[in-house]
């Protein structure tokens, strides 16, 4: 891998990613929907080897003609990420019809990359299609599916299965991923455990989360650190969950974090779960592409000391 082209390059994990690669001297190309000048590209990214190009999903059909007019050459050993999608005020809201044309986005970008001769296409899942899918597996009162985020997990799975499809027509390499909770160590991106996580930092109350459903909090660093390697090494057809192995309730993490801050040990109960860890396996990524986790949950609570 010589060169990379990130869709949704300014969020939260786009931008992480699009930084390590500049880091490991790879040229990058960043694709968002925002427009952005010269000058706060270099602010938001401070690297030589990184360009900007505003480009909405929905036009990501005529990228070759886009990059053409800047004289940026992707090249055979170019791996395309597309951590692009959508909602209205946050990306898991929006009728059924919203959701869904990220699933068409997606896979247009499988074509995109195939057209512009790269290698591989990474594209990003989360762990709320797995949840869907055990309930398509399994639809019974054993294993119930109650979440207000239907629409997207569904769109997720079809975003998945689409790319899948497109990629195997048109012979590229693809690989999907799958995460739970990317973390910034700086709280910034704005969601609700980052908010909450500052509450408790700052000594503030909050309501506890009562719901036994797990979730996996990964670091930035180590993702954007997940993404390079796979960039590298992962396999055509993989599906890897990038994580840290260790998942736990919200309510556990945020105990934890709160005990921290109070000097006391951590005495969290383990508590009944809607699926095993299994799910939050990493050995596959391990395993392909040798990546090691640098950090977890309990590091950041010490650096936070």
């Amino acid at each position: 891998m010589k060169k990379a082209i990130i869709t949704g390059a300014l969020g939260l994990v786009g931008m992480a990613v699009a930084k390590y690669l500049s880091k490991e001297r790879i040229d990058v190309l960043c694709l968002d929907r925002k427009k952005l000048d010269d000058i706060e590209v270099s602010k938001k990214f401070d690297s030589d080897n990184i360009k900007f190009l505003s480009v909405k999903m929905e036009d990501i059909l005529s990228l070759h003609e886009e990059i053409k007019k800047i004289g940026w050459l992707p090249g055979d050993s170019c791996v395309f990420y597309n951590f692009a999608w959508g909602g209205h005020n946050k990306l898991t809201d929006g009728e059924f019809q919203d959701q869904f044309n990220n699933a068409i986005c997606c896979s247009n970008a499988v074509l995109s990359a195939k057209k512009l001769g790269c290698s591989k296409f990474v594209n990003v899942g989360t762990i709320e299609e797995t949840f869907a899918e055990g309930f398509l597996k399994d639809p019974s009162k054993n294993n119930p599916y109650n979440s207000s985020q239907t629409n997207y997990a569904i769109s997720k799975l079809a975003s998945r299965d689409m790319c899948r499809m497109v990629s195997y027509l048109e012979k590229i390499d693809y690989i999907h991923t799958r995460l739970s909770v990317p973390l910034d160590p700086e709280f910034s991106n704005g969601g609700y455990i980052s908010s909450v996580l500052t509450k408790i930092n700052e000594g503030k109350t909050y309501e506890t989360p009562h719901n036994n459903q797990l979730f996996d909090i990964i670091l930035t660093k180590d993702v954007a650190k997940a993404y390079y390697l796979i960039g590298l090494k992962g396999k055509n057809k993989a599906d890897y969950f990038i994580g840290t192995s260790q998942p736990k309730t919200l309510r556990q993490y945020f105990e934890l974090f709160e005990q921290s801050k109070k000097g006391i040990a951590d005495n969290t109960a383990s508590t009944k779960t809607k699926l095993d860890n299994g799910v939050f396996n990493i050995d596959n990524l391990v395993n392909d592409t040798g990546f090691v986790l640098s950090s977890n949950f309990e590091d950041l609570i010490k650096n936070l000391d």
